[in-house]
């Protein structure tokens, strides 16, 4: 078998893998920790997740500048499944323990982290130089697939399996993935170059900035436009995860209150994830492309916080509890969108940037705005949700849905504007969205 294919084998088996064990350990993290400690403990695990992220991420970052990837990446996952060992042995003495299912839940969402550095690390390292975006396409598809089958799976035998087999699962999906780690290519860790002589200054810069880990904060000379696109775009993020992890909040309380039963909400979380994969399997391959190609990045930018905004009205007029549910897990499902069309047309939205000022702020938006904002709502959370209302939760992001409606229309104005005419474009790639 010729290289190419096996890497894409390969990493496409690995997304899967991760993808699976993350779907089980987010639908059993979620789903035992509401049903025995309640949607009032939910705040803190919410706190201490993002907060675990951030360092998770960090950490990984810093050993893999000095580390080999695939040698971090067989530790991370030893560790995990060691991890998840130690919990299914606990959790099975002490099944009420606040602390035991608040780590169950906090590891799902490391999880989901460094499955998402990993997964975007190797397929950039092995498919980098490649002309087709197939490999991109087909290794991602890894992941909304083993949602739909992990799944149904739990779907169908949550009231018949214990907690403890799903921990099972995930220790013997962590093992089947060690084994195909064997097959990974082989990628040297990060280093610093050697310097250039003809550009000493500019080397001297690279090498203090490395060593800082300041690459995301230090200004590069460019005109004002590009500055205020680029701090538009982290405006618009900041907005948008504020908006999406209160809702997520929201949700997750509501289904807590409405679902008493283990096996209901395990059912419930387990069916919400498959049905949204393969939504979202669906549109990915059959209208997301040509609508983005047809109306621009700005239809799906500035419809999700449309979309919400009408959800968070009718959940402020009518409060029936079935009604609050349905509304809910219909705003949850909005996912379908934003990982079909408005994750691309963002991403696409980054285009127009000079290559390193675009680097430098993907970088500032996935590494510290996102995970920072996050934190902050937990936080925030944590302080002041029992003194909060229903009402009073939903208005408090329904407010945060106007800015980012209206950052959301400035940055698909200027990126159209700035696609469409050469002379203003500071640095733009012609392809269709489609291509990128």
């Amino acid at each position: 078998m010729n290289q190419p294919r096996q890497s894409l084998i390969t990493l496409f088996g690995f997304t899967f893998l991760t993808s699976a064990t993350y779907s089980v350990a987010r639908a059993v993290g979620v789903s035992l920790f509401i049903a025995r400690m309640g949607s009032d403990a939910l705040p803190a695990a919410l706190a201490a997740s993002a907060i675990l992220v951030i360092a998770a991420s960090g950490l990984t970052h810093l050993v893999n500048r000095h580390v080999s990837p695939r040698s971090t990446l067989i530790a991370t996952w030893i560790l995990m499944a060691a991890f998840t060992l130690w919990l299914e042995v606990m959790i099975a003495s002490d099944h009420h323990s606040v602390y035991l299912l608040g780590m169950l839940y906090v590891m799902a969402e490391i999880r989901g982290c460094v499955n998402t550095i990993y997964a975007t690390t190797m397929v950039n390292n092995a498919f980098a130089d490649s002309e087709s975006k197939r490999p991109f396409v087909l290794i991602a598809a890894g992941a909304p697939i083993a949602g739909i089958l992990m799944g149904l799976l739990m779907s169908y035998e949550a009231s018949v399996l214990p907690d403890t087999a799903w921990l099972k699962l995930i220790i013997g999906l962590d093992t089947v993935t060690i084994i195909l780690m064997r097959w990974i290519p082989k990628v040297p860790p990060a280093k610093i170059t050697s310097p250039d002589t003809t550009k000493p200054a500019a080397n001297k810069r690279r090498k203090n900035l490395l060593k800082k880990g300041l690459w995301s904060m230090r200004r590069i000379p460019a005109s004002p436009a590009i500055y205020r696109y680029r701090y538009g775009l982290v405006s618009l993020i900041a907005c948008n995860v504020f908006a999406v992890t209160m809702v997520d909040y929201q949700w997750k309380v509501i289904t807590g209150n409405h679902l008493d039963a283990e096996a209901q909400l395990l059912t419930y979380f387990a069916g919400f994830y498959a049905i949204n994969d393969i939504l979202i399997v669906l549109v990915q391959f059959t209208v997301a492309t040509k609508l983005l190609d047809r109306y621009g990045i700005g239809m799906p930018l500035c419809a999700y916080p449309l979309m919400l905004s009408v959800l968070g009205l009718i959940a402020l007029i009518n409060q029936s509890p079935l009604v609050l549910i349905i509304l809910f897990t219909v705003g949850q499902g909005m996912t379908v969108l934003k990982r079909s069309m408005y994750d691309p047309g963002l991403t696409s939205a980054y285009g127009v940037l000079p290559p390193r000022i675009r680097s430098d702020t993907i970088l500032l938006i996935k590494g510290v705005v996102k995970p920072l904002i996050e934190a902050m709502v937990a936080v925030g959370l944590l302080l002041m949700a029992s003194r909060m209302n229903s009402n009073q939760i939903t208005l408090t992001w329904l407010a945060a849905l106007i800015p980012w409606f209206l950052l959301s229309s400035w940055v698909a104005h200027t990126y159209d504007s700035w696609t469409s005419s050469s002379d203003d474009a500071p640095s733009v790639s012609r392809l269709k969205l489609s291509e990128r």
